[in-house]
């Protein structure tokens, strides 16, 4: 068991996502960190959570009205966000400004290059950092060791229709049958993350990862005969080409995301709690 006193987190967002990451945590999966705070406007849900991680060994944590109350339980020392793009937007500043470092799993709220460098600069000033798990997608670490060589990135997200549900972009195909593998979208990442703010978060991390958002390239598949969320990846710089593929189960209580990515997020909150050994970056 390590030594190092626990890390304290406070949750946004207590839905599939959020809650399987808490459950992780409960279990002592992710390091020395413990669910000390919760915040979601569905209050059944943040509740029944909160019910499900109280143990003998593990206090009932707090359950806060607003994010302003969540930041100001004592001895906070991250929050992870796991509601949404517009969630992580709208409380991104207020996190960083309170000096308390935070884990984005919606990378789009991110993809404004101007609101990604005032972010920074709140997070310098505090003392803060800002975390972005690498999502559904490997091969981040590449992207970013080439990235001053990088000359074209492109991802192409292909996934079942179901997944692609509620998305503005999708919104012209809700009523149409789809019988075969059918391009939805094709363009730029900042293009491409508002149209699909559930689906194409990894299009987010990889811009930010390589070319920016204006220059890396997205393609919206829609396919029902998908193998489950399928993101791959084509990168060619003066350091080389590199290609990556991830065929990902999506989530058993959310189809528009990945396993994958709880997993990611996982094991940068490990990161986090145990520093001392690092594998990559």
């Amino acid at each position: 068991m390590s030594s190092r006193s626990p890390v304290n987190v406070g949750l946004i967002g207590c839905g599939s996502m959020g809650s399987e990451l808490a459950r992780t945590v409960s279990r002592g999966n992710a390091g020395n960190a413990r669910i000390v705070g919760l915040f979601d406007e569905y209050v059944p849900g943040r509740a029944a959570l909160a019910d499900e991680l109280t143990s003998d060994a593990h206090p009932r944590p707090t359950e806060t009205d607003t994010v302003a109350d969540l930041i100001n339980i004592d001895s906070l020392d991250l929050v992870i966000e796991c509601a949404s793009q517009v969630a992580a937007a709208a409380h991104i500043e207020s996190v960083i400004d309170a000096g308390i470092s935070m884990l984005v799993m919606s990378s789009g709220a991110m993809i404004d290059p101007e609101f990604m460098r005032s972010i920074s600069a709140a997070a310098d000033r505090n003392r803060a950092s800002i975390y972005i798990p690498s999502g559904a997608v490997g091969g981040i670490d590449a992207l970013r060791a080439s990235k001053s060589l990088l000359e074209e990135v492109t991802i192409v997200s292909t996934k079942k229709p179901i997944s692609l549900t509620g998305a503005p972009g999708f919104a012209e195909w809700e009523n149409k049958e789809i019988s075969e593998s059918t391009v939805i979208f094709e363009g730029c990442a900042s293009e491409a993350v508002p149209l699909f703010p559930a689906n194409v978060n990894v299009a987010a991390t990889v811009s930010m990862a390589g070319l920016g958002p204006d220059r890396t390239r997205v393609r919206v598949v829609a396919d029902p005969d998908s193998p489950g969320n399928v993101h791959e990846i084509n990168a060619s710089s003066r350091a080389g080409k590199f290609s990556f593929r991830f065929e990902n189960i999506p989530h058993e209580t959310n189809p528009k995301t990945s396993f994958l990515a709880v997993l990611a997020a996982v094991e940068t909150l490990r990161s986090i709690c145990e520093p001392s050994l690092r594998i990559g970056t």
